[in-house]
């Protein structure tokens, strides 16, 4: 039996910094932010399980978002810890989009951006995070068609908060 989302379990978070850094993304292309909050909890043993689990829950609402139908076999992922999922965030924020949008932001601004966002989104003692990043354009529809995407679901165990961040430029 699939479990799946209802509104209710949507989660919002207006912060600030947040917000900030979702606008500074929105000139690398269009940005998907969904925060959720599953119940029942997800329960799968491995990162795998976990993160399979999820999507499976989260397409007939992704379905109503510009990233639209999620693929069951979603291709190869990479597990990222805070540090590593900032550094990618960085990154995503410095390339700019296929028309580096945000050139002239310097290392240490993005950083900032960054870090104050997740710091304002996962505040301690709840900002140990695991992200997932979707390593192929294939998992969903939005990437499938975009030259450049940069997608992650965001984990937090102690919350049981879940984002779903998605920056697709179509050139």
């Amino acid at each position: 039996m699939s479990m799946q989302f209802t509104s209710a379990d949507e989660f919002r978070v207006e912060k600030e910094p947040l917000i900030k850094l979702l606008g500074v993304l929105s000139q690398c292309g269009e940005v998907v932010s969904k925060f959720l909050k599953p119940k029942p909890s997800i329960r799968g043993r491995d990162d795998a399980q976990r993160l399979a689990e999820f999507l499976e829950r989260f397409s007939d609402l992704a379905t109503q978002t510009p990233l639209g139908h999620v693929e069951r076999e979603y291709g190869p992922f990479s597990v990222l810890n805070r540090f590593e999922f900032e550094g990618s965030l960085v990154s995503v924020v410095l390339d700019g989009g296929c028309h580096r949008a945000t050139a002239g932001l310097t290392v240490e601004d993005a950083r900032r951006i960054v870090v104050q966002a997740l710091d304002a989104t996962f505040p301690a003692p709840f900002s140990d995070l695991l992200a997932y990043r979707f390593d192929s354009l294939d998992w969903c529809e939005l990437t499938r068609t975009s030259t450049l995407s940069s997608a992650y679901v965001v984990w937090q165990s102690p919350r049981n908060l879940w984002w779903v961040l998605c920056v697709s430029d179509i050139d």
